[in-house]
C-alpha cells in the first residue's frame, strides 16, 4: 500500500517506507534510513526523527484501518509522549521496525504502546497519546 494514501505527511518529512505487517492487535512499519533521511547528522538519524518515524507509525495504523472501513483517513494530533526512551540512535544503511499497539481509546484520544527496533534490539520505546480529529 502507498504510504501516502494513510498518512498526512508528504516528502520531505515522510519517516516510513512500508507497512511490514497489520492486524486487530498491532502494526508495525519499516523506516531504511538513508543519508538523505530527513534528521540525519553526520550518518546518525537523530532523536527527533526517531519520535517522528514513532508519531507516523501510529498515523499508518490508523491510516490502514480507516482504509479497510472504507473512509478517509482522519488527521491525528500528538497529544503527550510518555516514559520516551531512545536507547541508540540508528546509523545510515540500518533499518528500523517500529511496532505500534493500541491499548486504549477514549472517544477521540488513542493511547498508542510504541517499541522501535534495528535487528533484534530495542532502540526505542513510549507511549503516545493521539488526538484524532472527527
Amino acid at each position: 500500500m502507498d504510504i501516502k494514501a494513510i498518512i498526512p505527511q508528504r516528502e520531505p518529512i515522510i519517516m516510513i517506507d512500508k507497512i511490514v505487517s497489520h492486524s486487530e492487535v498491532k502494526t508495525i512499519t519499516s523506516l531504511v534510513v538513508k543519508n538523505t533521511t530527513l534528521f540525519v547528522e553526520e550518518n546518525i538519524f537523530q532523536s527527533s526523527g526517531v519520535i517522528e518515524n514513532i508519531a507516523q507509525s501510529s498515523a499508518a495504523r490508523m491510516g490502514m484501518q480507516t482504509a479497510e472501513e472504507g473512509r478517509k483517513p482522519l488527521l491525528g494530533y500528538i497529544a503527550s509522549i510518555k516514559n520516551l526512551n531512545i536507547s541508540r540512535l540508528p546509523l545510515v544503511g540500518e533499518t528500523i521496525q517500529t511496532e505500534i499497539i493500541v491499548t486504549n481509546k477514549i472517544n477521540n484520544i488513542i493511547v498508542v504502546k510504541a517499541e522501535s527496533r534495528v535487528d533484534d534490539t530495542i532502540i526505542a520505546n513510549c507511549e503516545l497519546k493521539v488526538f484524532i480529529e472527527i
